[in-house]
This record gives structure tokens, sequence and C-alpha cells, in this order.
């Protein structure tokens, strides 16, 4: 992948840690040279009595600065056993201030109150959104029904991470029949499709890819379908390979709007670049049997792999009273092993337009970044990051 404008943010949360966003430290082995780690050079007469094993944990050695820079891990000491944060990096978050609420109110005429334990946890919890990518990670956005809520929640999940990450992020409709996507995020102001992308010539740089998309507020960048009738024909699968090809090279993070026609070549191709998927489903009967229907189905053609990554996205579309106990239902999906996220009703994105999330009620963000996180807790980790 090119060189990117933006970085990648910061590393690692527990593969499990979908309801606490704890950031785990790296712990380093002791790599300098003999001489420093107390083992004597050939030669010198105390050899054999000073000689110590070359590789060690010590007792409380914080992470080499060259270590951080290269693997953007915070540094960390090991005492007693026990990770903590350097002195540095501790006295950095008991700089934070809280900006909410009462505590907010006070701080604002001079008083210094640090973070609430809600801003705690939306800290915690971005910064495991935050986690740096080795490689190119694709999420699959299914929905086997109309009407889920399926491209809803691509548009506001990718910008939820383009907002907090600091590195690339693309969401690409793959409805091969008047998608929506392009409706919910932006619009290429030539009118240029993911189709276009596929068969231009020379696609080097990124600003070339560019060209292609749209790009909102949040920073996310959209690959529309087409709305041109002459061009209504399904995306083939070969055709999304050589799309996949160019936008593994661009971007970090890419999220597919696979639209309901989960036979078609084009999502099977789809399904097997991407290393995790979301089952989006409304809060009916109906929106749940298709979730269902969707999990059995990736479990017939033998996506295990897929299922073990996939999270359930839950949109209430409707404000008041439900036919459906929404809480039974996640008990159901998380006894399963399917972590639950659930998108309450929002009016704003009930509007079907663009998604600002500057409009978005304050616990529909925090939905988002909760699905968010549940998907980034299960990245994979840089080379030397343990989880």
């Amino acid at each position: 992948m090119d060189q990117v404008d933006r970085t990648t943010g910061a590393p690692g949360a527990p593969s499990n840690g979908l309801r606490s966003y704890g950031v785990f430290m790296n712990v380093e082995t002791d790599e300098r040279t003999p001489a420093a780690a107390g083992v004597a050079r050939p030669g010198e007469p105390d050899a054999a009595v000073r000689q110590e094993p070359a590789v060690r944990l010590p007792e409380a050695v914080p992470t080499p600065a060259a270590d951080v820079a290269a693997t953007g891990a915070l540094p960390a000491t090991r005492a007693g056993g026990v990770l903590e944060l350097s002195p540095r990096i501790a006295a950095r978050q008991a700089r934070l201030r809280s900006t909410r609420g009462v505590r907010g109110a006070f701080n604002r005429v001079g008083f210094r109150f640090g973070l609430s334990p809600g801003e705690q946890r939306d800290a915690d919890r971005r910064e495991v959104i935050r986690t740096a990518l080795p490689a190119v990670y694709q999420v699959a956005v299914l929905g086997v029904k109309g009407g889920v809520g399926r491209t809803t929640v691509t548009a506001a999940l990718g910008s939820t991470f383009a907002k907090v990450r600091s590195d690339r992020v693309v969401a690409v409709d793959l409805g091969p029949h008047f998608g929506d996507l392009a409706n919910r995020v932006a619009h290429n102001k030539y009118g240029l499709t993911l189709r276009d992308l596929v068969h231009a010539n020379n696609i080097e740089v990124f600003s070339e890819v560019l060209g292609y998309t749209a790009t909102n507020a949040a920073d996310l960048c959209v690959l529309a379908s087409s709305w041109r009738i002459e061009a209504a024909d399904p995306f083939s699968g070969e055709e999304y390979g050589r799309a996949f090809e160019i936008l593994r090279r661009h971007f970090n993070l890419v999220l597919v709007d696979c639209g309901a026609a989960v036979l078609d070549s084009a999502v099977t191709k789809v399904l097997e670049t991407s290393s995790a998927v979301v089952i989006v489903t409304s809060s009916t009967y109906g929106g749940l049997n298709g979730a269902v229907a969707t999990f059995n189905w990736l479990r017939a053609r033998g996506m295990q792999h897929l299922i073990a990554k996939a999270v359930v996205a839950i949109v209430d579309q409707h404000p008041g009273r439900r036919s459906v106990d929404l809480g039974a239902v996640e008990d159901l999906f998380e006894e399963a092993g399917q972590p639950t996220f659930r998108i309450p009703f929002d009016s704003h994105l009930a509007e079907g337009r663009l998604v600002d999330q500057r409009l978005l009620e304050r616990q529909t963000r925090s939905a988002l970044e909760d699905l968010a996180a549940g998907l980034a807790s299960e990245f994979p980790m840089r080379r030397g990051e343990p989880r």
C-alpha cells in the first residue's frame, strides 16, 4: 500500500474486549548488547561468574523509544508482574480534563476535574477503534432483506471509523440496481462510479483513485454504484477482484455494502477477500429471521472464519413500542457467540438523506462507536504486539 498521508492510530485491544476496552501494552524482551544486559564479553576473567541469559524480562524497564516509534505502542513498565503505563503517559492522562456535564462546567471557570467515568469509557473505546492495521482490512456489510438499514449502517459506521481513526477509510456500494450509499455519504461531482474505477487505465497513485470517490465531512471516501439504466448489469466477481486490488494498495479499511443479492458472484468475491462481516437486521421478526438465515448461509458455504469475526447490528427503525423483545434477541445471539450491537432510533438516520454525525443523537454516536470498537477489537496485531 502507498505511503498514506494520515498516520495510523494507536495499537491494540484485547480480542475478547467487546465490553471492556482496556489497552494492552507491549512487554519487550531485553535486546541490549551483551555488556549492557549483564553478560560478560568473551575473554573477560569473570565471564563464567557474570553470565546471564541474553534475553530476559526486565523487572521495571520502559519500552525503548525506538520500538515505540516502530510499532506505535505506548510506553509501559513491568513492576511486580503487573503491566503499567510509564510515568510520562500516566501523567499525560492525569492532565485530561472533563468537558461535559457538571465537571465540564466547573472546569470552564477554573476548576481541574478529571474525566468522568463516561468520558473515560469513551476515550478507551476510541483507543480501540484507532487500533493500527498492518494491512488492508475489509468488512462486508450484509443484510439479505431489503430495508433493514444495511446502507445506513455502512454509511454511519464508515463515518465513525473515518472520524476517529487517522488513516484512509472507504465505503463501497456493491448494489447492482441503483445503490443508495452515495445518497447517504457524498456524490462524486463527475458522477464516476466503482465500475468506472475498475475499467480505468493506469491507476497508480492515491490522487487518481480519489478522483473516482467522494468524501464526506467525517473524511469517509465512498465509491458509488451506477444510477445509469444502461449500466445496471450486476457487478461481476472478476470486476470486484480488480477493484479490490486497487483499493488494497491505497486504503487501510474497506467497508462494502453488499446489497441484498448475496448469491451474486461479486458478493462471493467480497466475502473471499473480507476479514469480517456485519450482519444488519431490523428490529422485526422478518429482519431477525433474515439475520439467522445469513449466518446459516455463511456456515453452509464453509465461511466459519467470517462467522468467528461477525457482529450483529440491530437497527431500531421505529420509535415507541416494539413487537420484539430486543434484549432477549441480543441474549440469543450472544449465547451463540455473536456480539450484538443495537443502533437506537434516530430521526436523522430515519430521514434517508446524507448522514452527518454532527446531527446524530449522542446515544446513537455512542452505539456506532461501540459497533466500531467491536470490530476493531478483532483487528490483527502488528508483529510483536500482544493482544
